[in-house]
Order: C-alpha cells, then sequence, then structure tokens
C-alpha cells in the first residue's frame, strides 16, 4: 500500500483552503483510533521511554497545535466531540482510560501545554461544552504540573501555557504567579543572541530555538496583547531578530537544516514561520515568511512518510525508529501539527493575500557565532559548519557532525560498524587499538567564529585535537585538523552522504587523491590536501541516514605514528 496520504501529499498547498485541507486530512486517521479507544488512544506501533498512559495523552493533544488554529480562522472539523469524550475521561480521576496524574519531568507535561493552548485561545470548544464537575476535573489536573519539577529546557514553557490557559478560563484561582514569573526568567536567561537561544542550560542550538523557544515565546505575547508585559516584549524582539539569521537554515527549494534531534516531528521545522505570521511581526516582507513557511511544508507531499493507515510514522523522510529519539512514542510525529498556525489568520489578511516571494538573496558564507556555526550556502542549498554544545545524553550525531546540509541527510549510529571500515558522515575518527574500537568528537572545549573561519579545540574522550574549517565562496570548504598522539593511531575523515535508495551511487574518482562519489541527490567530494599516505574509503550505509535508508559516503583512512599530525582535507558538495 502507498505511504501517501488523500488530501495531503495530492495537495497543491498554495491557497488557505488547500491548508485547511492538509491540517484536516492528518487528524483524519486519528478518528478510528479516537471512536475506539477514547482517551486511550493506543497506535499500536511500540512505546517511548515513558509510560502508555503518557503516550495516549499525546496522540489526543498534539492534534490541538493544527485544530484550534483551523478553528479560529473558521476551518471546519467534525470531531471536536471526538476530542472533548477523550479529554473527558482522560482528566476524570475514576475513569479507566485516565491518563492520572502528572509525576516528576514527566511526558504529560508536554502534552498539557497543548490542552492550555486549547483552552487559552478556543475555550468554546475546549470548555464551555463541559460539564462542571467535568470542568473542574480538567483544571485541577492541568494546576497540578505546577507542584511537579519540568526539564530545565524549553519545558518551562509548559506551564506557563497551562497558567495562562487556567486564566482565560476563569481558574486564575489555581495558578502560581510567582512560578510562572520564575519560569519565564529562566527562558530569558537562555537567550544566545542574534536571535539564537540554547535549548535549555546546556546551550543546545537545534531547531527547538524555533519550533519551541521562539513558537512559545509568540504565542505568550499574542496571549498577553494589550498587557504591559515585560516579557512578552521581549520575546517578540528576540523572535523578530531571529527571522533573518534562520532563514539561512533553509534551502530554495524549502528543506531545511537536517540537523539535531526530533526531526521526527517533520514540518515542525516551519512553525516558527508560521507563528511569525500568525504574530502580526513582520522582520520580513509577508511573502517571504509565507514563501519559507509553504515550501518547508510542501517538501513532505511526496515523501513516504505515513504508515499505509494514513498515520504519521516516526522517522524523518521514511519511516525509521533507527533515526527517533528514546521519547518518541508511536503519537509523537503530531508535533508537526504545530506548523499550521497561519489558519488562524483571516483570508483577507496580509499572509494569505500576499504572493510568495523566494528568499532574498544570501550571502555565500555568514558567520554565527552566537549558533557556535558558519553557514555556507551554494547551488541554492545550505551547510552549516557546527561547533554548538553537542547532546551527549542523545545520539551524538545529531550535534558532533562537523557539517549538516539541507541536501543530505546526516547519519546515527556513524561508528556502528566501524570495526569493519564503515563510517557515517562528516566526522574525524580515532582508534588506538587498530580499529577495534573508535573514537569521534564528544565534546567541544573551545570555539571560535570569523568571517569565513570556524576553528574549534574538541575531545573524544582520550584525545584532543584543533580543527580549523575554511569555507570558500565557490562552495568548497577545507578541514584542517591538529593533534598530538601519544600513541599510533588509525584516523578517519568522510565528507557527505549522497542517495542511492533506488539508484546505485557511482564513484567517479578512489585513490590516494580524491573519493568523488555520485548519488541522485547530490556529488560528495574529498580531496587530499596534504602529502600524507591514505587509503580511499566507501561507505555503504544502511537505515542509518536522515534522508535515504540506503546511502554511501567518501572518506580516507590514514595510519598515524606518535607524534604531531596535521591533517587536511577539501570536500566540495554539488546538487544533482
Amino acid at each position: 500500500m502507498s505511504l501517501l496520504l488523500t488530501g495531503f501529499s495530492d495537495n497543491p498547498m498554495q491557497s488557505r483552503a488547500d491548508f485547511q485541507k492538509a491540517a484536516r486530512s492528518l487528524v483524519e486517521p486519528l478518528v478510528p483510533f479516537l471512536e475506539r479507544d477514547g482517551a486511550a488512544l493506543d497506535l499500536e506501533e511500540g512505546a517511548a521511554n515513558f509510560d502508555m498512559r503518557a503516550s495516549y495523552l499525546e496522540g489526543v493533544a498534539r492534534p490541538f497545535w493544527g485544530l484550534v488554529p483551523l478553528a479560529l480562522g473558521g476551518g471546519s472539523f467534525k470531531h471536536w466531540d471526538l476530542f472533548r469524550r477523550a479529554l473527558v475521561e482522560g482528566t476524570s480521576p475514576d475513569h479507566p482510560n485516565r491518563w492520572g496524574p502528572v509525576g516528576e519531568v514527566d511526558q504529560r507535561a508536554v502534552e498539557m501545554a497543548a490542552i492550555g493552548f486549547l483552552l487559552a485561545l478556543l475555550p468554546e470548544q475546549g470548555w464551555a461544552p463541559l460539564g462542571e464537575q467535568e470542568k473542574d476535573n480538567l483544571a485541577h489536573w492541568l494546576a497540578g504540573l505546577q507542584q511537579r519539577e519540568v526539564s530545565a529546557n524549553n519545558w518551562k514553557f509548559f506551564t506557563v501555557l497551562v497558567q495562562e490557559g487556567l486564566r482565560k478560563v476563569g481558574r486564575a484561582d489555581l495558578v502560581d504567579d510567582k512560578l510562572e514569573k520564575s519560569h519565564l526568567q529562566q527562558l530569558a536567561d537562555w537567550y544566545r543572541g542574534d536571535g539564537w537561544y540554547g535549548d535549555g542550560g546546556s546551550g543546545a542550538v537545534d531547531h527547538y530555538g524555533g519550533f519551541a523557544m521562539h513558537f512559545y515565546g509568540m504565542l505568550y505575547a499574542m496571549l498577553k496583547r494589550g498587557q504591559d508585559d515585560p516579557f512578552a516584549c521581549l520575546f517578540e524582539e528576540r523572535a523578530a531578530a531571529f527571522a533573518e539569521p534562520f532563514s539561512h537554515w533553509f534551502a530554495d527549494n524549502g528543506e531545511s537544516m537536517i540537523q539535531g534531534r526530533s526531526l521526527t516531528y517533520r514540518f515542525a521545522t516551519s512553525a516558527y514561520w508560521g507563528m511569525l505570521a500568525a504574530s502580526g511581526l513582520r522582520p520580513m516582507e509577508a511573502g517571504v515568511i509565507k514563501g519559507l513557511w509553504a515550501r518547508q511544508i510542501r517538501q513532505w507531499c511526496n515523501r513516504p512518510i505515513f504508515r499505509p493507515d494514513g498515520v504519521l510514522s516516526r522517522g524523518y523522510a521514511y519511516p525509521n525508529l533507527h533515526v527517533c529519539e528514546f521519547y518518541n512514542s508511536p503519537t509523537s510525529p503530531y508535533w508537526a501539527m504545530k506548523a499550521f498556525m497561519p489558519l488562524a489568520l483571516d483570508e483577507d489578511s496580509d499572509f494569505w493575500q500576499a504572493e510568495e516571494k523566494p528568499l532574498p538573496e544570501r550571502k555565500k558564507i555568514c558567520a554565527m557565532p552566537h549558533a557556535d556555526s558558519l553557514l555556507q550556502r551554494t547551488d541554492g542549498h545550505a551547510i552549516t559548519h557546527f561547533a554548538a554544545p553537542i547532546h551527549t545524553w542523545l545520539q551524538m550525531d545529531k550535534y558532533n557532525k562537523f557539517a549538516y546540509s539541507t541536501l543530505c541527510g546526516f547519519d546515527v549510529m556513524s561508528l556502528q560498524y566501524a570495526h569493519v571500515g564503515i563510517f557515517g558522515d562528516n566526522i574525524l575518527a580515532l582508534s588506538f587499538d587498530e580499529g577495534a574500537n573508535w573514537q569521534m568528537r564528544q565534546r567541544n572545549l573551545d570555539v571560535k567564529v570569523r568571517e569565513a573561519e570556524l576553528e574549534v579545540r574538541w575531545t573524544s574522550g582520550s584525545q584532543e585535537v584543533t580543527t580549523l574549517i575554511q569555507a570558500g565562496d565557490d562552495g568548497c570548504f577545507t578541514r584542517t585538523h591538529c593533534f598530538e598522539l601519544a600513541q599510533s593511531a588509525e584516523v578517519v575523515e568522510t565528507g557527505f552522504a549522497v542517495d542511492q535508495w533506488y539508484e546505485e551511487a557511482v564513484r567517479l574518482q578512489f585513490d590516494e587523491q580524491a573519493v568523488m562519489m555520485k548519488g541522485t541527490n547530490a556529488l560528495s567530494i574529498i580531496r587530499a590536501n596534504d602529502a600524507l599516505a591514505r587509503t580511499p574509503l566507501d561507505s555503504l550505509r544502511i537505515n542509518s541516514n536522515m534522508a535515504s535508508p540506503r546511502t554511501r559516503i567518501p572518506g580516507f583512512r590514514l595510519s598515524l605514528e606518535p607524534g604531531s599530525h596535521r591533517i587536511s582535507h577539501a570536500f566540495q558538495l554539488k546538487a544533482m
């Protein structure tokens, strides 16, 4: 059966009505499960690190991110009664389908935010039709979040959104004002500058800056409109500043930078642009914002991202649990519904009346010191040379690659088959036991971003390396690594992965001077930039890449003796 979805995959996504249809079509496959299970919505496809009742809640709550703006803009949806039934069952302390009280650092906190969003913006659907006892159950269940610890990152916004929802429906008596101000201050303090947030105290840079920190910040400002709220002003100011640098993370065709965790949320990467539109902020022309938003969502139309029953699968460009986080349950991908905030705008708004515009001409090289990265544009796509903090509690590959792009997916489990000579993309790997065990970048120690250079001193855990990345305006770049070996080592460096899902990639060159690999998406080249002896590598990867289940990666392997070493390679990535 086809892994495409009627109403989404065959949708031209040009008009407001097209996008309304797309939002409805995404939710429709969940309806049979809601009818059968109510609040205990079970997609019967595995689990996550949290309990199944929290997973059930995900499946009920996450569609609200799209359904609420759909309704606010006058869009029809005929299954509100099923969602209200689930709300009532899930928050009733005695119902067999109850979700249970929120615990410490509990996934329920994430989904409570979506319900707070529902109450704050659409109480006529999420609150008014409920009976008095049902309202009381819901309000007290939500308010319980204030007594629990949440993750020290974008989760702090979840408590705030719950509090705003409670205020909207007349239950301010349950709101802890002091706690809200404390959370807002913590969130504000994670700002890195030039529009960039770190997702929590780790300072990690990824799409959470757009589809979480700025999304919720703009939403908070919308809810506080007309009030003298310093955080609302601050969040809007920072969100506007983010537009220009973040636009570099999108290719001309709409593909976003394939980097970081939670990419199974897919077109949630357009949520920042959608919320920017809904908020009324215009740091760019409405047509430019509309183009960035719409092109990204349309990128998903012809990709096999659905189960045969139409439910969104886990994965990125295709169903694949390997590329997911341990907190991705079967219902997690519906965070993608956050993309649909512009549906709250009237047809005659400047956003919907604007013609989509392409990105203004971008700089070929853009230094982003507040994101610890260097952005390079070539052939209409973008590469980010990356040295921001590495999330070691997740798959490190999502943060420790030297480069990510909008053209090629990155590999997880880069060292899983290193002992047999197969390596992931864009890494420098070292082995001190003749190839039995391997290490790669684990932690950045010092980062310097200059006009066209990124210098990072890093450690693999036992080996310190200084890497200098120099970007050229012709789309080429070099990586030079300097280090002192106390013992002999095997060293491997790799380039970008090319796609060979349905058509085999071709070696255009494979020798000590260069490895050139041509796939259906790109030409990936790595060239020797020094006189050291090296062996060419061709790594065939299966089901480890975000964009393709079959990829090939060019690279080199060197055998080095103890002492000081300088390894340099030149790279090029060209779209096919």
